[in-house]
């Protein structure tokens, strides 16, 4: 196996989890400060619903002149913007009235007609109505729902040993979130996420379900880290997105498995006093797996990012950032939740007796 990191080097991950977490919890409120400002993420077509329409111009044209054009057929308020160079120009209109080759036959004979010595070639037509696009959202957000619980249910059987509570834990959630749905129909799915959220970190605490909830933390971590990046960076949000995002909680999910693994091996016959030196050292000895799987991948992915093309382009800017994220949150999220949790497990057990002996007196 080829060695990226010298043997018997040990840089303290743990010792610097603290100040990791500051900097993890800036970014993620400047993240959700940017959505909050903005008004909600830049939804793409599959979302928002409405027309989408990529025409390309013989040579660069003036947005301006685009709107007003626009604007003698009824479309002033559309969103016009260059997409890759300044001849391809994206139209995102609210729905239109009539079938989608008329509408779009109509749009381009009205820009062709408002640039003199020009071709206006149509590239691309996308009509969503509001009901799909609704669709689409809700069955988006309950794949990542159902992603998270079925994390929860695999890591506390393989790592705890307790299958039967994770599915439990699991059947509860399901229940609830069908509950809800057919006592409050119009209930959004975010909502939804929320209260799973909640009820599954109040439940993992009581139920010591610490390797599942560290790395679904660390999950939740990444997705709010790119979404956040999204909302920054004003890139849509569509199904491409969720894509990736499904990826990502993938991709930051194997990482962590490596080292919960490592950290379960290393801790046989150890003593428990030991435990945050053990989950260092595993950090360590997994170092130049990590380097090498994050490096091939991210190579992969800068290749889309830089030679994709804008079709892939936001698509492999939300993988980008997840999977930096993803590698980041593996040491400095899970494994410090693990460690923080075990700090107050034993200083939990030492007040007990204390306690108990006072009540004897």
């Amino acid at each position: 196996m080829l060695e990226l990191i010298p043997t018997g080097l040990n840089i303290d991950f743990i010792g610097k989890a603290k100040v990791c977490t500051a900097v993890s919890l800036v970014v993620i409120l400047i993240g959700l400060g940017s959505i909050v400002v903005q008004g909600g993420l830049n939804e793409g077509i599959d979302f928002s619903g409405g027309t989408l329409l990529q025409v390309r111009f013989s040579e660069p044209a003036d947005l301006a002149s685009v709107r007003d054009a626009l604007g003698t057929i009824g479309l002033g308020k559309s969103i016009v913007q260059h997409f890759g160079d300044e001849r391809e120009v994206l139209i995102r209109a609210a729905q239109l009235p009539g079938a989608e080759q008329v509408v779009a036959q109509k749009v381009q004979q009205t820009l062709q007609e408002s640039v003199s010595g020009q071709t206006v070639e149509l590239r691309r037509v996308e009509i969503v109505g509001g009901q799909v696009s609704a669709d689409l959202r809700r069955q988006a957000l309950f794949a990542l729902f159902y992603a998270i619980l079925g994390t929860v249910v695999y890591l506390s059987g393989r790592f705890e040993a307790k299958w039967g509570v994770a599915l439990a834990l699991a059947a509860v959630l399901f229940v609830l979130t069908y509950s809800i749905t057919q006592w409050f129909p119009g209930v959004s799915p975010t909502v939804l996420i929320i209260v799973a959220l909640i009820t599954s970190t109040v439940f993992g605490i009581v139920l010591d379900l610490r390797y599942a909830l560290a790395a679904v933390i660390a999950i939740y971590h990444d997705v709010l880290v790119t979404v956040g990046f999204l909302s920054l960076f004003d890139k849509e949000f569509d199904l491409q997105i969720v894509a990736a995002i499904l990826t990502i909680i993938g991709y930051s999910l194997n990482d962590t498995i490596v080292i919960f693994d490592r950290v379960r091996e290393n801790m046989r016959g150890q003593r428990r006093d030991i435990f945050p030196k053990v989950v260092n050292d595993s950090v360590n000895q997994t170092l130049s797996r990590t380097i090498l799987t994050t490096g091939h991948t991210l190579l992969v992915v800068v290749a889309i990012f830089v030679l994709g093309g804008e079709v892939l382009h936001d698509f492999a800017f939300a993988l980008l950032v997840g999977m930096i994220s993803g590698t980041y949150s593996t040491v400095y999220v899970a494994g410090a939740i693990l460690v923080y949790w075990h700090n107050y497990s034993v200083q939990r057990q030492k007040g007990r007796p204390s306690t108990a002996n006072s009540g004897a007196r």
